[in-house]
């Protein structure tokens, strides 16, 4: 008998514990709200912890680095094509764990197109590589995946010689050295179509352009290539080098000198007669003057042209005779237009005139 009363009273209990707990959840709302708040926010934490759960991040105008291109040289290849167009509108997506999303870049992934697997010419697809990250994830895919481009033998030219052209007139009152060139010699590499097709190189000194001042000039010169049909070849894939530097111009070096120009008439004299029945019918001068370049401190102490000798001899003569004198220079480092002066004196018989 008290055993039935014990679980009549345990039931009775338990009638209760449920009645209660069923008001609780009919009656109170808000502690409803309450736990499914909490129950979120534990499950929102627990998973922001998850480092196995990512989250896809999409990157545009995506910079993908070139890299391979000088072991592509080595190999003999070059690419032709414009990489900077083929890879202007570059996107990729990335699976990025949760906790790293806000702080993933794309330069983590180091996207990039690799030359070096080159292996033939022609046109050649390479796909758009990327780097995975234990801590901000891996690349999925990039868009496009890869590009098409055109692939050329690679070649080098070498001792190319290097001319110079000179525009402009010296300035009256001044002499110009020929300008050395350094490098005499250049190689040019690049695609052999173009390499090929080159026959010279050449620079230009514009003598309008030079600042006249005494002593040595020293300037630069761009280099420009030419083809066959004497037509400017410029391309951004041709390379000039000279001992293995690359190089876009080389040094002029000339000496600049003041000049100071003497009559050989003020200089030369004559001397004596012809033989009796002959006559001077004109003397001449080759050349009429000479020029004289020297450092200014030796062009002021010049007052005349100094030669070997001044003076004609007419003494006898009967037929054209020509006559030649040594120019001295005023010091060793001068430089003379001429060094020799001719004088050519013509000589005819008084009969043969009218």
């Amino acid at each position: 008998m008290s055993e039935i009363r014990q679980k009549s009273q345990l039931r009775i209990l338990l009638d209760t514990a449920f009645a209660g707990l069923k008001h609780l959840i009919l009656h109170n709302g808000w502690v409803k709200l309450l736990a499914l708040i909490i129950s979120v926010v534990i499950w929102a934490g627990l998973v922001s912890q998850d480092e196995s759960i990512t989250r896809d991040k999409t990157f545009t105008n995506v910079n993908v680095s070139v890299s391979g291109a000088d072991t592509a040289k080595r190999n003999g290849f070059i690419v032709t094509s414009n990489l900077d167009e083929l890879l202007e509108d570059v996107s990729c997506v990335a699976a990025v764990p949760q906790t790293q999303y806000d702080k993933a870049e794309v330069g983590t992934y180091n996207l990039r197109l690799d030359l070096s697997r080159i292996n033939s010419t022609g046109e050649q697809e390479l796909k758009i590589i990327s780097t995975n990250s234990s801590t901000f994830g891996r690349v999925t895919g990039t868009t496009p995946a890869s590009v098409m481009v055109n692939v050329e033998d690679y070649i080098v030219r070498q001792r190319i010689p290097v001319s110079l052209s000179l525009q402009g007139e010296v300035p009256t009152g001044w002499y110009m050295s020929t300008p050395t060139v350094d490098p005499a010699l250049v190689s040019v590499s690049g695609p052999k179509s173009l390499v090929q097709a080159i026959s010279r190189a050449r620079v230009v000194l514009d003598r309008g352009q030079v600042d006249w001042v005494e002593g040595t000039m020293i300037t630069s010169a761009e280099i420009v290539l030419y083809n066959r049909s004497g037509e400017p070849v410029s391309s951004r894939l041709l390379d000039v080098t000279t001992e293995s530097l690359t190089i876009d111009s080389v040094l002029l070096e000339a000496t600049l000198l003041p000049s100071k120009t003497f009559e050989v008439s003020d200089i030369i004299q004559t001397a004596g007669n012809p033989a009796r029945g002959y006559q001077v019918k004109e003397i001449r001068f080759s050349p009429e003057n000479v020029t004289v370049s020297a450092r200014s401190e030796v062009l002021e102490q010049m007052n005349e042209l100094t030669l070997d000798g001044t003076t004609v001899n007419l003494k006898n003569l009967t037929e054209t005779t020509a006559f030649q004198f040594k120019v001295q220079r005023p010091s060793e480092d001068a430089v003379l237009s001429n060094d020799t002066v001719t004088v050519t004196v013509e000589i005819e018989s008084v009969e043969q005139q009218p």
